[in-house]
């Protein structure tokens, strides 16, 4: 099936076109604008290393939780081995 392209539309089109792109210019410049305002500088984030949630920090609380979870697990599994061992393996009776 062959296209057909009508002239007249791409013209328009490419208007269209021109002023949207200088439209997204106008927008650009305004968003840079209010970016590189020296008093909104002062609502932005404070810079890296001022709170007190860093990486280290972070690493720290990860081990810790870490080593909590495998303590539980060693402890369950502990006292599940004992279960078993009780449960299979009584005491001998020496009293008859």
């Amino acid at each position: 099936m062959p296209t057909q392209i009508d002239m007249a539309d791409e013209n328009t089109g490419t208007e269209e076109l021109t002023e949207s792109v200088e439209q997204l210019r106008l927008r650009l410049n305004a968003m840079k604008k209010i970016i590189d305002d020296p008093d909104k500088k002062l609502r932005r984030r404070p810079p890296p290393g001022n709170t007190i949630i860093d990486g280290s920090f972070l690493s720290v609380v990860f081990t810790v939780v870490l080593l909590m979870i495998i303590c539980v697990s060693v402890y369950a599994f502990v006292n599940l081995y004992f279960a078993i061992v009780k449960k299979f393996h009584p005491k001998q009776h020496t009293e008859l």
